[in-house]
């Protein structure tokens, strides 16, 4: 929440958390989710990148489909990261996936 990131809803009923994916708060930050991306995988924490908006792929533009028609896919498909977070993890894992994106968002956050 300091760090400006929208965190998933603690939905346990809904959800198995097999993926952990917050939202960047790229708006306030001077670095991009690409440079962000480097700098985690630079502290040996993978991080991926899922559901972009399909409707901006090659064969939904083809059918029409243009940027700007569906605002929240594109702002989730430009922000979100997929952290190695699940239920598996031992509680330092945690710790240290959690610390990471700490030193990294910390300095890049405008405040």
């Amino acid at each position: 929440e300091e760090l400006g990131c929208e965190l998933p809803p603690a939905d346990f009923e809904q959800s198995n958390w097999h993926m952990f994916q917050p939202l960047l708060p790229l708006d306030r930050m001077t670095i991009g989710r690409g440079e962000f991306i480097d700098r985690m995988k630079a502290k040996k924490i993978g991080v991926g990148v899922h559901y972009p908006a399909m409707h901006l792929f090659a064969l939904y533009r083809s059918l029409g489909f243009r940027q700007g028609q569906y605002p929240a896919a594109e702002k989730i498909g430009r922000s979100t990261v997929t952290l190695p977070l699940y239920p598996a993890m031992t509680d330092a894992d945690v710790d240290r996936v959690c610390q990471a994106v700490s030193e990294v968002l910390h300095p890049v956050i405008a405040r």
